[in-house]
């Protein structure tokens, strides 16, 4: 079985995600070991002196040079930073002198190639007209800025399409495929991706990784080249939670720029205290089995996910979405609201069924059909009336938060769930995905030097 048939079967993208390395793992230290090494055990070789930041980003970018060497087998890469190693050096600096600029002092960081950066590196040189690929920009993105002030060191800009880290000939999905192919190969520490849909989730989760869709308006899409205005976001992709938890803290906030964040500021909090690990004891997660597909290994994995939750404390509401495969007028939150569901989980993304439901919010008024999901009367009434916490969901197409956590893997593709709630739940949703990734350690590293001879560096 290929990955498509596997998404295809059992639901694909947003809510399949697995996972590379589980977030308690202690890491291999050694050069291949720090590169696959989560922020903490980096930030602490560094703070003890065993570790560089200029160190620490040469061996990332003979990392990507070796990997570019396989040609078009793996090229999540689209333009490494000629600047990086200088920047790196400056944060050493600033390091001896003991002025940390914030938790990502020093931390290798890629972005896809949409957004913008005032330096030597282009914008969308992927693009596909000429004049966009000569495209420079004149400032940092609000998110650039904000995580260059966090101390992130910017190594790159990637593809926003891309093949699979494991095996290179299988499929990531999303349009920024290429941050989770190049995290889960070890290219960087952290990336950045964007979507309108399910484009940092379902590369994420289909590459064994974790990565947050913030609620539209937590983070300024400002010096960002959308695919569509109105349900773009960028969110972060890491190996663990807490690692996608510290960088979108550093993400968060409000930009002048961009008139959906005006509250972000407020709204936004320092995440590292979400990570509780019990994070899911007491919250409401409705199952909708009739979603999870027709592939019974796919089913044993999820269903065992579902035991995992109770077991942490979870109070699981069994639903049922009826009839979904016909019913191509109905939005996510429409579909909720007339059947009275109190909140879904899913394997989320890919199917019929799903892109039928959000049929609503992409046709013509999409716009309106997105601001009628995310409103009064849709899904927000749902926590609101219900008390509902969170939802694991395939509420894909809405503004609303959704983070993606292993969940484990059938026939050696990463499998995983994906957590949903309400607008401005990213703390109280990380929680619950920590407590989860705690508890069931699903996340192992399949690195990418097993699936393409690549002797390890």
């Amino acid at each position: 079985m290929d990955r498509r048939e596997f998404v295809r079967a059992g639901g694909g993208a947003g809510a399949l995600a697995g996972s590379v390395r589980a977030a308690g793992a202690a890491p291999r230290f050694g050069t291949a070991g720090i590169l696959d090494a989560g922020v903490r055990e980096q930030q602490e070789l560094m703070q003890a002196g065993k570790l560089t930041s200029h160190s620490l980003t040469s061996q990332y970018l003979a990392r990507i040079k070796t990997i570019a060497n396989f040609g078009p087998r793996v090229k999540a890469m689209i333009e490494i930073n000629p600047e990086a190693l200088k920047i790196a050096l400056e944060m050493d600096r600033e390091r001896g002198l003991k002025r940390l600029r914030g938790p990502l002092h020093g931390i290798p960081v890629l972005l896809k190639d949409n957004i913008a950066t005032g330096d030597r590196m282009s914008t969308c040189a992927s693009a596909a007209t000429l004049a966009a690929a000569e495209a420079g920009a004149v400032r940092d993105a609000f998110i650039v800025a904000q995580l260059r002030a966090a101390g992130a060191v910017i190594i790159g800009k990637m593809n926003p399409r891309e093949w699979a880290n494991l095996p290179p000939a299988l499929a990531v999905g999303g349009a920024s495929p290429c941050a989770g192919a190049a995290i889960a190969a070890g290219l960087a520490t952290l990336a950045v991706g964007t979507e309108p849909d399910d484009s940092i989730v379902s590369p994420a989760s289909l590459c064994g990784l974790v990565g947050i869709k913030p609620t539209l308006g937590l983070v300024s899409r400002s010096g960002i080249i959308p695919v569509d205005p109105s349900r773009d976001t960028a969110g972060p992709m890491a190996r663990s939670v807490a690692d996608a938890a510290l960088m979108l803290a550093a993400m968060a906030g409000t930009d002048a720029n961009d008139p959906a964040t005006t509250t972000a500021s407020d709204r936004a909090a320092d995440y590292r205290a979400a990570l509780d690990m019990a994070g899911l004891r007491g919250a409401r997660i409705g199952v909708a089995r009739n979603t999870f597909g027709g592939n019974a290994e796919l089913a044993v994995v999820i269903e065992k996910a579902l035991v995992d939750l109770k077991a942490q404390g979870a109070v699981l509401v069994d639903s049922e979405l009826p009839d979904v495969d016909h019913a191509p007028e109905q939005g996510i939150a429409q579909v909720m609201r007339e059947h009275g569901l109190d909140a879904l989980v899913a394997p989320t993304s890919g199917p019929a069924w799903l892109r039928n439901a959000t049929h609503g919010v992409h046709g013509a008024n999409g716009a309106n059909g997105a601001d009628g999901a995310n409103g009064a009367d849709g899904a927000d009434s749902a926590n609101n009336s219900r008390s509902v916490s969170v939802f694991p969901s395939p509420v894909v197409a809405t503004s609303y938060p959704h983070i993606t956590v292993p969940a484990g893997q059938v026939h050696g593709l990463p499998v995983g769930l994906s957590f949903v709630g309400a607008a401005y739940s990213e703390a109280k949703l990380i929680g619950m995905a920590y407590a989860f990734e705690q508890a069931t350690l699903h996340g192992r590293a399949q690195r990418l030097a097993a699936s393409v001879g690549l002797a390890a560096r």
